[in-house]
């Protein structure tokens, strides 16, 4: 038995090996070159005029050309991407137009980060595409990836370098940095502020991920059936009244998730605290629906000023990385509760 345990083991780690460290080598970085020339490059021409800046100037893109992912995808690869141009001394902007702007939302902090539509340049002897993915199984392995296609590809000699990512590998840094780019914007600002004063200082968050399991998101492929949902809502909401037991001193349990069925049934705690707004993902919501996109800051700016931020996962629920990006923004306790 021990004999077969562990041989089970090797093979296990071989087939991580193989799956992370032989990918990466290999055949990673060619399937980036190739999204970049399959869904990038055909937007780039020779008779489209050059840009104007004489500095170097690299690009942080969401502009609808490709699937960019969640908030939190987002942020964490604005975040390392700035965390680069500080390093090496490169001017960093920001051109984020899809599904809104993101300045009707954040503005600049420390750092001016705004571009014009008009300043880009997708003249190729100009500018160049930059697309850096992540896969956060393989999270020390994925760093070091990250770092060396960032060094590699943004690096090269162009005078704007757009770049499509998700890399996190600046996450130990994530709040210092994000607070030097961004600060909400008035009507954010002012929809914080009014529900921090409801919430007081002494309240604890809970944030849950189902995509689409309770059968009310486009986010997410697996649905379960009426009585798994009844039964995971069920375990989901015990460990709610668990949660409060262990932290008796606060009054109040902010509650946030993608379901709106679930903060439904939730909303019937007395001591559950939920923010207003519609329930949306970034990647799935038009532009018209500015309030679902503002309801997703709310949500991550007052989760940051919890005295403690907890990811509760169960079953087929996601691993988001929402919550612990909230947390680190203030740098609060964060917990990954699995039951």
């Amino acid at each position: 038995l021990f004999v077969r345990t562990c041989n089970f083991w090797n093979r296990m780690r071989i087939k991580d090996f193989v799956k992370c460290n032989l990918n990466n080598l290999f055949y990673r970085e060619y399937r980036l070159r190739r999204k970049v020339r399959r869904h990038l490059l055909p937007y780039y021409k020779e008779a489209f005029p050059v840009g104007k800046n004489t500095n170097k100037t690299i690009v942080f893109m969401a502009d609808g050309r490709k699937s960019h992912g969640g908030l939190a995808d987002r942020l964490r690869g604005i975040v390392s991407t700035y965390e680069y141009c500080l390093n090496h001394r490169v001017d960093f902007r920001i051109h984020f137009t899809s599904p809104f702007n993101l300045e009707d939302l954040l503005l600049p902090n420390e750092y001016d980060w705004r571009i014009g539509a008009g300043e880009i340049s997708y003249n190729p002897t100009f500018s160049t595409p930059v697309y850096i993915d992540s896969n956060s199984r393989y999270p020390e392995a994925d760093c070091r990836f990250q770092r060396k296609m960032a060094e590699k590809y943004l690096g090269r000699d162009f005078r704007q370098i757009h770049i499509y990512t998700n890399m996190y590998y600046a996450d130990d840094r994530f709040g210092l940095l994000f607070n030097k780019l961004f600060k909400p914007a008035p009507i954010l600002q002012s929809w914080i502020d009014e529900n921090l004063q409801i919430l007081g200082q002494n309240f604890i968050a809970l944030s849950f991920r189902f995509q689409n399991l309770l059968g009310d998101s486009v986010d997410g492929k697996i649905v379960y059936s009426p009585e798994e949902q009844r039964e995971l809502i069920n375990s989901c909401i015990c460990q709610i009244e668990l949660l409060r037991k262990t932290n008796p001193d606060s009054k109040k349990i902010l509650v946030t998730a993608d379901s709106g069925s679930f903060l439904k049934e939730v909303s019937k705690l007395d001591f559950v605290y939920l923010l207003p707004g519609k329930v949306g993902h970034m990647d799935s919501t038009s532009q018209q629906d500015i309030q679902v996109h503002m309801k997703t800051f709310l949500d991550f700016f007052v989760l940051s000023h919890a005295k403690k931020i907890y990811l509760l996962i169960t079953g087929k629920m996601y691993k988001s990385g929402f919550a612990k990006r909230a947390a680190k923004l203030n740098n609060i306790p964060f917990e990954e509760v699995e039951f």
